[in-house]
């Protein structure tokens, strides 16, 4: 099961995933006021939830504005690619810039996820695919048994991230989503990082980028 909570003045969708043991994973908390803090705690708390794990799929500030704050909540380390972490780190001077608020970044524990790792939650799991390209160190996260997959700014409905910004890269992007999201099922459910869901069929069909 996903649960979607769209926050932030980006827009941003944070997911909380689980499954009927209770155990749940948080992807992209970006919350930034009191309401959207409690709006995500509400969520895992009113449903009985344990978090196992708190995942970041790519180190920009409108997707890692939370992790602070959540990271503190459960006393739990985040978990983004190993290349990712420079990036993160550096995220203090852009959300000045920005408006964000982040906290103490600099005192949250890093876990390195690598490419085609595992992490498993009650009786789920998912698997790190790289899609670097709309920055380095990006990842989606593939439920294979539920058909979902979570991609961040990689890919979006009919369009993909931007690769105008620092790490980024158009080639490798479109190369990455090619062989790790398009190659799924066509009925994988995509989450992305903003705006609607949509499927891998429809966007190997019918995204103008990836004709």
């Amino acid at each position: 099961m996903i649960e979607t909570i769209t926050q932030n003045h980006f827009g941003v969708n944070s997911y909380v995933l689980y499954d009927d043991t209770k155990e749940c994973v948080l992807v992209d908390i970006c919350s930034q006021s009191a309401d959207e803090r409690k709006e995500v705690t509400d969520f895992v708390e009113g449903n009985g939830l344990k978090p196992k794990h708190i995942l970041l799929t790519h180190p920009h500030v409108d997707h890692m504005c939370g992790a602070s704050f959540i990271c503190k909540t459960y006393g739990m380390p985040l978990g983004m690619s190993i290349d990712a972490k420079e990036i993160f780190i550096n995220c203090e001077a852009q959300a000045y810039l920005m408006g964000f608020e982040i906290g103490n970044i600099r005192d949250i524990k890093i876990e390195g996820l690598l490419e085609g790792e595992t992490i498993k939650f009650g009786k789920s799991e998912i698997r790190c695919l790289n899609t670097s390209g709309h920055c380095k160190g990006s990842l989606s996260f593939y439920n294979e048994k539920e058909r979902y997959i979570i991609t961040g700014d990689a890919l979006f409905a009919q369009s993909i991230g931007r690769t105008d910004l620092p790490t980024g890269d158009l080639d490798e992007l479109i190369g990455n989503i090619r062989k790790h999201v398009l190659s799924l099922p066509y009925d994988t459910v995509v989450y992305p990082g903003h705006g609607p869901s949509t499927t891998v069929g429809y966007e190997k069909d019918c995204n103008p980028f990836l004709q």
